[in-house]
């Protein structure tokens, strides 16, 4: 007994050794043919914790659970682990901010710098403004200076400065991280487009100058608490550390595991929410639902039917205000993936259908066949 037990240390110690970490892990009692597609599909791409979710008539149809939240733990994934969201948080600040539209205390098409106490302009045009369609339609002309953004990037903690002082240290002259090259794209605000997070955290702040409330705040007033998202949050200092899931990257060489620890950014309501599957399918229901989950209404119907407009059909025939559409399984779906180090996430429905997908892990697949195999397996689990 005494040697099982060394041995069971040593196989979870660091480093944390793939092939015993994936041996044996945690899943159903009485696993089905799609339970076993998913514990061997972790095997091979080296993933130790997934939750998984499917929408039918607008309701939950079908979940799962499997593997390990933290292997140096021994945590299980279970129905109340919370995975970090990556982009998908966009989706969530999008219609937070919506909110502030509806109620015409923000305008999508206003000059940012109506509500900002800096100003933002692209130097190379300082004649254009940017508004909050350009920043939630990644039409701003901002750019992710990566260079910028990793190095700042915070492990096991949320990033020390608040949105008002880390966006004019990025996007205002004189600013200690600006760089008018790499700050900004060459074209005017509204004339391309290309993804960028540091324009949506920007649109977070602009929500919370304008009501002088913090993002988180608004998030929590605005989305968690009336659609009951207990333990949810964007800062670490917001939700228990123990619930989870921690990030990790696979290591080809060694054959092992590395905990990545939890991220904070300087950008952080573009990709640190953390929230369970099940937290995130009663969001993604209120979203199917024309703003309204139960007797609960978060939007109005014509608020979410404007999110999901094509915005830009010159520029991009796919992207709304945040929620952008894509082709799976042959069905066009809207929603949102997500991808950071040790962490990759989807999030997709038909709301005329009723039905959609929600796939969270902790490490980025090896293959990357094993999430659109997955999709395609619980969209056939569905119909």
């Amino acid at each position: 007994m005494f040697r099982f037990l060394l041995v069971f240390q040593v196989l979870f110690s660091s480093p944390l050794t793939a092939a015993g970490v994936l041996e044996n892990l945690p899943g159903p009692k009485n696993p089905t043919p799609l339970d076993n597609f998913i514990l061997e599909g972790m095997k091979e791409v080296k993933v130790p914790g997934l939750a998984a979710l499917a929408l039918k008539e607008g309701k939950i149809f079908w979940t799962g659970y499997y593997g390990w939240a933290n292997i140096g733990e021994r945590r299980p994934v279970t129905q109340d682990t919370l995975f970090q969201l990556a982009s998908i948080s966009k989706t969530v600040a999008a219609c937070v901010i919506m909110q502030q539209v509806e109620q015409g205390k923000l305008n999508l098409d206003t000059d940012i710098n109506t509500y900002l106490p800096f100003k933002v302009r692209n130097p190379k045009h300082a004649d254009q403004p940017i508004t909050l369609r350009h920043l939630l339609c990644h039409t701003s002309g901002i750019r992710d200076n990566w260079k910028v953004l990793e190095d700042q990037w915070v492990k096991n903690g949320d990033y020390k400065d608040p949105l008002a002082k880390s966006m004019p240290d990025y996007l205002v002259e004189g600013g200690k991280f600006f760089s008018a090259k790499k700050s900004f794209y060459t074209w005017a605000p509204g004339a391309s487009n290309q993804y960028c997070n540091v324009a949506v955290a920007l649109a977070a702040h602009v929500a919370e100058a304008k009501l002088k409330t913090p993002f988180e705040t608004l998030c929590r007033k605005g989305i968690f608490a009336p659609l009951n998202l207990q333990d949810v949050g964007f800062l670490l200092t917001s939700v228990d550390p123990k619930k989870v899931a921690m990030p990790y990257g696979y290591r080809k060489k060694s054959g092992s595991f590395k905990a990545l620890g939890h991220h904070g950014y300087i950008d952080y309501p573009a990709g640190t929410l953390r929230a369970s599957a099940l937290h995130l399918a009663r969001f993604l229901m209120m979203f199917m639902g024309e703003g309204k989950l139960g007797e609960v209404r978060v939007l109005k119907a014509e608020t979410v039917e404007e999110m999901r407009k094509i915005q830009y059909p010159k520029l991009d025939k796919k992207q709304g205000i945040s929620w952008y559409y894509t082709r799976m399984g042959g069905k066009q779906m809207i929603g949102h993936d997500g991808g950071d180090p040790g962490v990759a996430t989807q999030m997709f429905c038909q709301p005329e259908a009723g039905t959609g997908i929600i796939i969270l892990m902790n490490s980025e697949p090896q293959k990357g066949s094993f999430g659109k195999n997955l999709t395609q397996r619980l969209l056939d689990h569905i119909n």
